[in-house]
């Protein structure tokens, strides 16, 4: 048997190397006394290391663990679920790389990833609009897109204001 396989995956399992969970301790840790409160073995994104509430930082009630209320405990759980981040972008990345293999392969997913680059021409227009209402420069979009100030121009050209005010037909109300 080799020393890299469990007993279990000797016929037909994947391979797992087995690893120690975490390496030896010189020294064992202390044992937790009874005044420290609860023992955190992880700590998570808004998680907190004494017993205070993790949106209002008021003291928790008993029986409590992270908010102290369940107004606070809405509020916190909606403001950890922004995803709209680094690793958010890298998965569409991801996603998009993933449909173009697929896309080669079969023409219905060839149409798919069409109309994908179609709504991402609409929502690169759409931000660069609003980089621009923002008070960015073209040279300023351009260095962000890798382009330079003139592509943005050309590529993204300004959209006339629209006016939704009174008509100017010259009648009297």
């Amino acid at each position: 048997m080799r020393p890299d396989r469990r007993p279990d995956q000797i016929r037909g399992g994947p391979a797992v190397a087995l690893t120690p969970a975490r390496p030896p301790a010189s020294t064992p840790p202390p044992p937790p006394s009874s005044s420290q409160g609860p023992l955190l073995l992880m700590v998570q994104p808004g998680a907190v290391s004494s017993r205070e509430c993790a949106w209002c930082h008021s003291p928790l009630p008993p029986r409590r663990r992270r908010f102290c209320t369940d107004e606070c405990r809405r509020r916190g759980q909606k403001a950890e679920r922004v995803i709209e981040n680094d690793s958010y972008a890298a998965g569409i990345a991801r996603l998009i790389r993933t449909m173009g293999v697929r896309a080669s392969a079969d023409v219905e997913a060839l149409r798919w990833l069409a109309g994908a680059v179609e709504h991402a021409r609409g929502a690169l227009a759409m931000a660069v609009d609003g980089c621009r209402a923002r008070g960015y420069s073209d040279g300023e979009i351009g260095a962000a897109l890798g382009i330079s100030r003139q592509a943005v121009w050309k590529r993204f050209p300004r959209q006339p204001k629209v006016d939704a005010g009174t008509p100017a037909s010259g009648a009297a109300p």
